[in-house]
């Protein structure tokens, strides 16, 4: 019930910026991650691409890597042309899925994943080949992403998107 407070509260505070001057806004960014890192959140920074998308990075197994944020995406997972640069290893296939233009199988991996220097070891992430996502970005001159970062993830660390300060909070224990 106290996160869902929290989330209320911090839900007004980030409706209110939107309504008051680039000073006040700015006051409002800094009061809700006072609010956050005080009930235990990291605060992350967003990136937003040409296209409207919005990315992180993340460090998986020490090298950086940029995840577009996929709230409607089921599952956390990284290209499979990446599995080299990420050292990442095959543990087993899980199963289909499908995505804009695609369907592929998801492999299971592990990973040392690290934001904001906190590192935690996960198993809750694929393998996938998402070279068509790829294309439709160059096609729109948008970025090249790394992976997508699924609601397993913003779900499990509890996720709260402010997107008028391109900022995200997220609970990593």
């Amino acid at each position: 019930m106290k996160q869902l407070s929290l989330i209320f509260i911090l839900a007004i505070l980030m409706g209110c910026a939107g309504h008051q001057g680039r000073e006040a806004n700015t006051a409002v960014a800094d009061s809700n991650d006072s609010v956050m890192l005080a009930n235990g959140y990291e605060v992350v920074k967003l990136h937003k691409m040409k296209t409207g998308h919005i990315t992180v990075t993340f460090h998986i197994n020490g090298k950086p890597c940029e995840l577009l944020v996929d709230t409607g995406g089921g599952g956390t997972l990284i290209d499979i042309s990446k599995k080299d640069t990420y050292h990442l290893e095959a543990l087993g296939v899980r199963d289909y899925a499908a995505g804009i233009g695609s369907v592929s199988s998801l492999i299971r991996t592990s990973a040392v994943m690290e934001i904001n220097g906190k590192e935690w070891k996960t198993t809750d992430l694929f393998l996938m080949d998402i070279s068509y996502l790829n294309a439709e970005f160059r096609k729109t001159k948008g970025r090249r992403v790394d992976g997508v970062l699924g609601t397993d993830f913003l779900e499990k660390h509890q996720a709260v998107i402010d997107y008028s300060h391109s900022k995200m909070y997220l609970l990593i224990e």
